[in-house]
């Protein structure tokens, strides 16, 4: 794993999210868990000799980052409070089958260690939050502070001794942007108001870490989604020809392991989009 500061710890090479742990003076804290075995069986071997883990923090509910949590059990798990209406949800798929599927295809060689359906633990988040907690676990501080957009129950982990912010997918760097379920106006202030921390390393939740001033880069990116939806809108188009007309793949590429869903991406990001700004969708608190 790519080593931040002296106590951070970030994998941005994975299938999935970017896992993180943070190393303190009494043991291990996570930031989201991994989507693939393997990658579970190596964050485990490398944290070993750290001290025990002694807590989990999750970013948001998507599969990639809280796949990982049956092979945490017995540690206190913490999240934003909206996190549990949507845990373990993935639309259209049970959520088992679509991991299985993900390691049958992607992680064949330890599908021998998927455990069944019946003996996988969703293992929840335990330790719920509205707006910020403060938490010490040994020599450091965490700031969790709730920064929907991306999704309802988003969550930066903020260490100021650091200087790092663990944003999850309200940054995307230098990887296609996900706003399949955004409130895209809620992000932009989320990313306003994470810009004001004082921070040096903003640990996304997939591609590379990046300076503060990426923050801007992202909001710039949600920026341009939504004027060019608008634009087709304002030019009569209608939902499905904004979908045929709209993309925005010459960009960015698609994240580790799912190059083949970049049409897809496009799809779920105008719809949604579209419906936003046609007052067809839940705006986030």
């Amino acid at each position: 794993m790519e080593q931040v500061t002296k106590r951070v710890f970030t994998a941005t090479n994975y299938r999935g999210c970017n896992p993180s742990y943070v190393a303190t003076s009494e043991g291990v804290v996570l930031i989201d868990t991994p989507q693939l075995i393997s990658k579970i069986l190596e964050l485990k071997e490398e944290i070993k000799n750290k001290g025990p883990v002694r807590m989990l923090i999750h970013t948001e509910h998507h599969i990639d980052h809280i796949f990982g949590n049956h092979w945490f059990q017995g540690i206190p798990i913490v999240a934003q409070k909206e996190i549990l209406k949507v845990f373990w949800n993935v639309p259209t798929w049970d959520s088992y089958d679509y991991s299985l599927d993900v390691i049958t295809r992607q992680d064949a060689a330890l599908l021998s260690l998927m455990p069944s359906k019946k003996d996988y633990v969703v293992n929840k988040p335990n330790i719920l939050f509205d707006k910020h907690l403060s938490i010490k676990v040994g020599d450091v501080q965490f700031e969790l502070y709730s920064t929907p957009g991306h999704t309802k129950g988003q969550t930066a982990v903020y260490l100021p001794s650091e200087k790092v912010v663990f944003t999850g997918d309200t940054v995307f760097s230098h990887v296609q942007t996900w706003l399949q379920e955004c409130d895209p106006d809620r992000w932009l202030k989320s990313l306003e108001f994470l810009y004001s921390l004082d921070v040096e390393y903003v640990v996304p939740g997939h591609g590379p870490v990046v300076p503060k001033d990426y923050l801007l880069t992202q909001g710039m990116f949600i920026r341009e989604w939504l004027s060019a939806v608008g634009t087709g809108i304002a030019k009569g188009w209608s939902k499905h020809e904004c979908v045929k007309r709209i993309s925005f793949l010459d960009r960015y590429p698609v994240d580790i392991g799912q190059e083949s869903s970049g049409p897809n991406i496009q799809m779920l990001n105008v719809t949604n989009i579209y419906d936003y700004l046609m007052c067809n969708t839940e705006r986030f608190a």
